[in-house]
């Protein structure tokens, strides 16, 4: 059923149909409009009506008579008889009968069908089902009369789509907005062509929102940020405080990419983004509501595909949102510790793929809790209670463009010291000698590692008590050894600490109001809550206290418990009976009005359950706590990182956070989170560290094997499935829970733990790639753990890809989340999009498709699924064999560069014949070169290593290598400035082995056109092994290497 316009000419939706449905229950009101639109329609009917001819073919006189006959016709017929029998008009008459009836009957209905106490005017409910926008979110059972009331359509016909509400905004709907003070002469279509700014001022024209609560007056600001960047703000100056802007307006430089347009005609205002050289929109609000008001807003927007990535944290099985817009899925985005449902950060940013294959984003500034909802049309619905709407639309075109786009606002991430990438020990445990058991089985395991924790909770519940001088003790041993003390901390602050007398005096805690302290409750513990949001003050707190001390003993610290957590139960009776005088440290359960809002997001039964109070005030803003909840750990963060830096301004360090929002990635990382060790955490656990790099946050981990054992006893085929895996992952450490079976390496028995060794050894071998991978993201945003469509995304096998990661743009990882249930392999499903894909560690051609392809690998206990893309380079360093203690044993050690040749197989056929795969992907045959073949063979790499500890703001001295083969041809040339550099020239610069994989059988292989003897060629393969090089890019500033 096409949908029809009202007479407002509003909305025409034509291209979006469904079959009739057998009954209408719509309930709509009876208007003048209607019988106006219906009396114009009858009279153009009236107008076209016209009679037809009855001409006919000359005949001979005997057929002529013949054939009247037979038509009733008499010889002397009269006019009447030809307007009654004549063929042609019977049949004019059959369809003005059709005609009149598709009319009349239409209009019947809506005369009858609706109630006339009915508030809808404005739009029609005769919608196709997708297009139902929810009119009370969250209300399970909504009468008629009640729907009726709000100004919302009601219909219990779900034509098949069991999630559909039942009642509905209109469309157009009733709750929207016009320009102010405009004339009828003023109203028209606004445009944000060249220019840099957009300032409008709206009326609402609903006096109350559908919760019943007050609608506000809206001002709407459109700017340019460049080219490729818009912004849509809206928000109401006397009610909500935007204290955190941060937009910088620009210009286009050249062409502008992205258009707005503002139609004000016809008592409407919507608002459309359109790409400007194809005129396709990418956010229309013209579908549904716009409400503004007291503790509830909403806005809408119909998005191009439902391939949408992002909007995260939240559990899920897939990456991305397609399986949901079905059943009209809602989340909220509102970060909080403690339960199933956990979310820890909140990152209000999506990424979509138009139908051109091309690619934006959306990014949402709003601190507050937001509930996000899907819809099948598809399309998007924000809600939230506080705060504004704060759209910035990124042109993309592709993903890499998007998150750069988005980096460039948020804040590009900060570059990791290099020890941060290998591997790191924490534990939570009341075992006194659990820390020196450990410690001393890592060493005669000959397991390298970087840090250790201790304790996560070394002085629980006071973070900020001295240490004691057995922790000081280890500490200093630790850092004796080479490796790094990993200090773990907490937001809160107990009541009865020195440190919370110096915070209080200082005026830095969270309040009830400007004078009423504010407490929680950590365990059995009372605290307070410092406004970390606070930035200029904070340090006075810092500096009155022994604080500093304790920081300066940290290389790394690891923030959790930030969301924030409060595990006191409100008990909103006390606060009731005695109007809020209960509250004090003796009382925590009475700190907080009710929580109850007359609209509350999905998955939430009280904004105050397990997290502080909605009403607490961040007094440094005069803005209650709900407006930056998800920002608070955020806040955090960034004063612990201020401090760091403080301490360190000339060497870099690491600080992760358990509670994360947008710009986290320019302060640290993301550690955290509680995962148990089996196939379904980790599979969810994959997708939550994929979304992290999309937000900016590319130093992302999970505690490897899990921090806690979950439903069922620990296994270590879970733990050594994890260590394959993380040992491709951007951060790898191993961190439980106490009263948690143990899960660091000497946990378990020496074989095992020999093999979980293997992998971290392995991990160390690609660090500097790995390194390489986090300098791009510094320069430009890009993620280091990336899904596959962000390498191919016009490869739809890629797009809802949750189970597989790329390791930047080289290294395919196919994890195993299955278990062998008594079998000696697994039947892995794995994706290959199109590429020339090699096996890392054979060199076998697994696949070589134009299209993409799927294959199963058989994969054994002890095997890791890797496979590297053709033309690229993979730049590794040391080996297996030789013990390592830390990053710094490593740096020291030659150094193995990987040539992976490929033929141009995403636009052409393949130059070389695809090799037959068995089960396991390895191939059975060898790549034949063809004829012309070599010329379009190639590979492309690069290799950054700085000192890893200098901040990049000072410019550090560096090595930056190239790396390109074409044609038989492999060439290395070294930039830069490291080799003059002292704290550089205690490590390697030599290159000692060189492998090639997807070469032609060769017979002579020459260095620097000297021919070479040191290389082998695998008779089944063809891989080339170069060995002794000992070239040193410090002696010699390029290498070439041909075969």
């Amino acid at each position: 059923m096409p949908f029809w316009k009202n007479q407002t000419d509003t909305v025409i939706i034509n291209e979006v149909y469904d079959d009739e449905p057998d009954s209408v229950t719509v309930s709509k009101p009876t208007r003048d409009s209607k019988q106006k639109r219906s009396g114009k329609k009858k009279e153009k009917e009236k107008g076209n009506r016209g009679g037809g001819s009855d001409s006919m073919a000359e005949l001979s006189e005997e057929a002529r008579v013949e054939k009247e006959e037979k038509a009733g016709y008499k010889k002397d017929a009269s006019c009447m008889d030809h307007v009654l029998f004549n063929k042609k008009l019977r049949l004019v008459y059959v369809l003005l009968l059709c005609l009149l009836l598709g009319i009349i009957i239409p209009y019947i209905i809506s005369s009858t069908a609706f109630k006339s106490e009915v508030t809808v005017s404005y739009g029609t409910c005769a919608l196709n089902v997708s297009y139902r926008f929810e009119c009370v979110p969250g209300r399970l059972v909504i009468g008629e009369g009640e729907c009726h009331q709000l100004g919302c359509c009601y219909d219990t016909n779900k034509q098949d789509d069991t999630s559909a509400p039942v009642c509905f905004h209109s469309i157009p709907p009733e709750y929207r907005y016009v320009i102010a003070n405009e004339t009828e002469s003023s109203k028209r279509i606004y445009r944000l062509s060249e220019e840099r700014k957009l300032d409008l001022y709206l009326d609402n024209l609903n006096e109350y929102t559908p919760f019943g609560t007050k609608a506000w007056p809206l001002r709407v600001l459109i700017q340019r940020k460049k080219n490729d960047i818009v912004r849509i703000k809206l928000w109401n100056e006397d009610y909500i405080k935007d204290t955190m802007d941060d937009f910088q307006e620009e210009s286009c430089v050249d062409d502008c990419e992205l258009d707005v347009e503002v139609d004000a005609t016809g008592g409407k205002f919507n608002i459309t983004v359109l790409r400007r050289k194809t005129r396709k929109p990418l956010m229309e609000t013209i579908f549904g509501p716009l409400v503004y008001g007291e503790d509830y807003m909403e806005i809408t927007t119909r998005i191009p595909t439902a391939h949408l990535y992002g909007l995260g944290q939240r559990e899920r099985e897939t990456f991305e949102l397609l399986p949901n817009f079905e059943y009209r899925t809602r989340w909220t985005l509102f970060n909080r510790d403690g339960d199933s449902g956990a979310t820890f950060g909140s990152h209000p940013f999506y990424m979509n793929f138009e139908d051109d294959g091309k690619m934006y984003g959306v990014y949402l500034r709003n601190s507050a809790p937001v509930e996000v909802g899907v819809l099948p049309i598809p399309a998007l619905v924000f809600r939230s209670v506080d705060g504004i709407f704060d759209f910035r639309i990124l042109a993309g075109p592709t993903p890499k463009d998007v998150t750069e786009q988005y980096t460039s606002m948020v804040g590009f991430p900060e570059m990791p010291p290099f020890w941060a990438l290998g591997y790191h020990l924490c534990r939570t445990t009341l075992n006194e000698t659990e820390y020196e058991s450990v410690v001393d089985r890592m060493v005669s395991d000959k397991v390298p590692y970087e840090s250790d924790c201790i304790d996560a909770r070394l002085n629980y519940p006071d973070p900020f008590a001295a240490f004691s001088d057995r922790t000081q003790e280890r500490v200093s041993r630790m850092k004796a050894e080479g490796r790094r003390f990993f200090f773990v901390q907490y937001p809160y602050v107990p009541v009865t600490s020195d440190a919370y007398e110096a915070v209080s005096g200082e005026k830095l805690l969270l309040k009830l109001n400007n004078s009423q302290p504010y407490y929680g409750l950590i365990e059995d513990t009372v605290v307070g809550y410092p406004d970390y949001c606070n930035e200029n003050a904070f340090a006075n707190w810092l500096n009155k206290t022994g604080i500093r001390g304790l920081y300066a003993n940290a290389d790394g610290v690891m923030l959790l418990q930030n969301t924030p957590l409060n595990t006191a139960i409100m008990n909103y009776s006390l606060w009731l009976d005695t109007n809020g005088s209960a509250c004090n440290a003796t009382q925590p359960e009475a700190c907080c009005p009710s929580g109850q809002r007359q609209f509350m997001p999905s998955g939430l039964r009280d904004f105050n359950e397990g997290t502080v109070c909605s009403e607490a005030r961040h007094t440094s803003k005069d803005v209650p706590s709900l407006q930056l909840h998800n920002a608070y750990g955020r806040c955090h963060h960034g004063r612990v990182h201020d401090l760091m830096k403080d301490l360190n301004p000339n060497k870099r360090f690491m600080v992760t956070s358990l509670s994360t929002h947008p710009g986290s990635g320019t302060l640290g990382g993301h550690f955290g989170g509680e995962y148990p060790a089996d196939f379904v955490a980790q599979r969810k656990s994959l997708t939550q560290m994929l979304e992290m790099g999309l937000y900016g946050v590319p130093l992302v981990g999970v505690p490897v094997c899990g921090n806690t054992n979950g439903s069922s006893e620990l296994r270590t085929e879970w733990c050594l499935r994890s260590h394959q895996s993380a040992a491709f992952w951007p951060l790898m450490m191993s961190h439980y829970e106490e009263g948690q079976t143990p899960r660091n390496p000497p946990n378990f028995e020496s074989g095992f733990s020999g093999q979980l060794a293997y992998f971290i050894r392995q991990r160390y071998m690609i660090l500097p790639y790995l390194y390489t991978l986090f300098h791009e993201a510094a320069q430009r945003g890009t993620p280091v753990l990336r899904p596959l469509f962000y390498e191919f995304p016009e490869d739809l096998g890629s797009r809802n890809n949750a189970f597989q990661f790329m390791l930047g743009d080289a290294l395919l990882i196919t994890p195993v989340y299955s278990s062998l249930m008594g079998s000696t392999s697994v039947q892995v499903d794995a994706h290959f999009p199109p590429a020339s894909w090699y096996d890392f560690y054979t060199g076998s051609l697994v696949s070589s498709s134009s299209t993409g392809e799927n294959l199963v690998l058989s994969t054994l206990l002890t095997d890791v699924n890797v496979h590297v893309k053709g033309g690229t380079v993979v730049p590794m360093q040391g080996n297996l064999h030789d013990f390592i203690r830390t990053t710094e044993d490593l740096r020291k050690m030659p150094f193995h560069i990987l040539v992976v040749l490929t033929t141009n197989v995403t636009t052409a056929e393949p130059t070389t014949t695809p090799a037959a795969t068995t089960d396991s992907g390895s191939s059975t045959e060898n790549p034949k070169d063809v004829g012309g073949g070599q010329d379009t063979i190639y590979a492309k790499g690069r290799l950054y290593l700085d000192d890893g500890v200098t901040p990049l703001s000072q410019i550090p001295a560096a090595h930056d290598l190239d790396f390109s083969a074409e044609a038989g041809r492999f060439v290395l040339t070294s930039k830069g400035n490291g080799c003059g550099n002292s704290a550089m020239s205690q490590y390697s610069s030599t290159v000692d082995i060189i492998r090639i994989f997807g070469a032609p059988k060769v017979t002579e292989v020459q260095v620097n056109n000297v021919g070479y003897e040191h290389f082998t060629q695998d008779y089944d393969t063809l891989a080339i092994l170069i060995t002794k090089l000992n070239y040193d890019w410090c002696t010699e500033d390029q290498l070439t290497v041909t075969w």
